[in-house]
């Protein structure tokens, strides 16, 4: 197999965006949610008599959950991503080693 440091670039590259973003996207939700539960609280402000039953309420509700089952999926797919990246690396020093290798053995025959 022939080394191709262009495409392994190329391959690192695509693969390196891709954790990038899926960390921004991560980071986007997570940074919304006191935002997200602030706003479901003040719903339940006007029809809760206490402070701590709309908290629970808004802690229960469904699209609290929903946005922290969305911030779960985009911390899966940003850790995939950066396994995917790390592979990447990992099999492109390989490939190097191989190549390395191969070259010795040719001076050796």
């Amino acid at each position: 197999m022939i080394l191709d440091p262009d495409r392994i670039y190329h391959e690192l590259g695509v693969s390196g965006e891709d954790w990038a973003d899926k960390k921004a996207a991560y980071q986007a939700l997570d940074d919304l949610t006191k935002t997200v539960y602030a706003d479901i609280m003040t719903d339940f402000i006007p029809a809760c008599p206490t402070k701590a039953e709309a908290e629970v309420r808004a802690l229960a509700d469904g699209k609290y959950k929903a946005h922290l089952a969305s911030k779960s999926a985009a911390r899966r797919a940003w850790l995939l991503a950066e396994v995917k990246y790390h592979n990447l690396q990992t099999l492109a020093e390989l490939r190097r080693s191989q190549e390395s290798t191969r070259r010795a053995e040719m001076g050796m025959r």
